[in-house]
């Protein structure tokens, strides 16, 4: 396993290296970490390679720079994927090996005296140990929620991600709102394991964008439990600030596992569209019904007659039919806020509800058309909102 040079840029004891390159190459994949300072530059061919991110003070180049330039070129030629340098005897380097470096895309950083290379090493080594097992979890997690799965299977799984789980349990859904990659989620996950309130009876792990929180219990009032889990919430250090929550029902058996975490999965979706931070699965209403059935044939095919109209409409004529309903909708069916949110009369809004009716060929239905119109608008809002 492995992570980028961009991830590991985020761990504490290489969060403050200076880069000196252009800053291209940051995508590649540290695998391992290795130490050159005692080769000499006809040693240094075949001692690393790809995957392998070098550290060195350049102890053996200290009073030759071109030493110091064959041995970088050496290292680029081998394929590693980039270099760190302790500025103990060099703090800038040639502009001829900055140039090599650049055409190459070749990161090269500088850090400070003070940072150890045992630290460096053991941050990123852990981050490659955590990611990897943060990678067979989240492989355990798609298999839970794979529709054909038996309840018997499911709990089996639960029992291989955490074998001291109790059999009641909640699961919250903590997504970045800004994911650009999984340091921070990493960095945090990692604070969290060295703290005092971890509990052998929950899991907390990565899941894609964000932290997947399996709480378990036996004996706590309803109450209790949500209140709980706020609390482990709070302590692994998620801002709702940063993150979308999103949390499930409470159920009483390990067997309902999948549920719960599609249930998890399912309100953070809606507190995405409708711009929440934390939301319970058991207040997004009518989206119980529409998330698990979203890619579903004929749900597309009811969502494209109620909206494409809409659309094709507003493209032909330059009119706002569509973002009228929407507003329409949000506002449950009311005339007057609809109209203060678009700063128009209440006429207009009443003579654009009218053209909707119109297109879709609803004049004389006027339940039947709030209804589907609502739905439609949500279902649009789950492809077309907070992604």
């Amino acid at each position: 396993m492995s992570i980028t040079i961009l991830e590991a840029m985020k761990l504490d004891s290489v969060k403050n290296f200076k880069l000196l390159t252009e800053g291209w190459g940051l995508d590649r994949k540290i695998e391992k970490v290795g130490i050159l300072d005692y080769e000499m530059i006809d040693k240094i061919e075949g001692q690393f390679g790809r995957g392998d991110f070098v550290i060195s003070s350049f102890l053996f180049a200290r009073n030759d720079v071109k030493l110091l330039i064959e041995a970088i070129k050496g290292l680029i030629k081998d394929g590693v994927s980039g270099l760190g340098i302790k500025d103990i005897y060099y703090k800038e380097l040639p502009a001829e090996i900055i140039e090599y470096a650049n055409e190459r895309s070749f990161p090269i950083f500088i850090f400070d005296n003070s940072v150890y290379f045992e630290d460096i090493i053991t941050d990123i080594m852990d981050s490659i140990k955590d990611k990897d097992n943060y990678d067979l979890l989240e492989t355990k997690v798609d298999i839970i929620i794979k529709d054909n799965l038996s309840k018997v299977m499911i709990k089996e799984l639960a029992s291989e991600i955490n074998s001291s789980f109790k059999e009641k349990f909640i699961v919250a859904y903590c997504k970045e709102k800004k994911y650009i990659d999984d340091a921070n989620i990493i960095r945090l996950l990692q604070s969290f394991e060295k703290s005092e309130n971890k509990s052998i009876y929950n899991s907390v792990f990565k899941y894609r964008k964000g932290i997947l929180i399996i709480f378990t219990y036996e004996n706590l009032e309803k109450n209790d439990v949500v209140k709980r889990l706020g609390g482990l919430i709070r302590n692994i250090g998620i801002d709702t600030e940063k993150y979308i929550i999103g949390i499930s029902n409470k159920h009483l058996s390990l067997k309902k596992l999948a549920k719960g975490i599609k249930e998890s999965f399912y309100a953070v979706r809606v507190g995405e569209i409708s711009d929440k931070s934390e939301i319970l699965y058991g207040d997004i209403g009518v989206y119980k019904i529409i998330m698990p059935f979203v890619n579903e044939v004929w749900i597309k095919e009811f969502y494209e007659e109620i909206i494409l109209p809409l659309k094709e409409y507003d493209e032909k004529y330059n009119t706002y039919i569509l973002s009228t309903a929407i507003k329409y909708i949000e506002n449950d069916g009311s005339v007057k806020r609809t109209s203060e949110e678009l700063f128009q009369h209440d006429n207009t809004i009443r003579y654009r509800i009218n053209k909707m009716k119109e297109i879709l060929n609803m004049e004389n239905s006027d339940g039947n058309f709030y209804e589907q119109l609502s739905i439609a608008i949500k279902i649009y809002k789950i492809f077309n909102e907070g992604l």
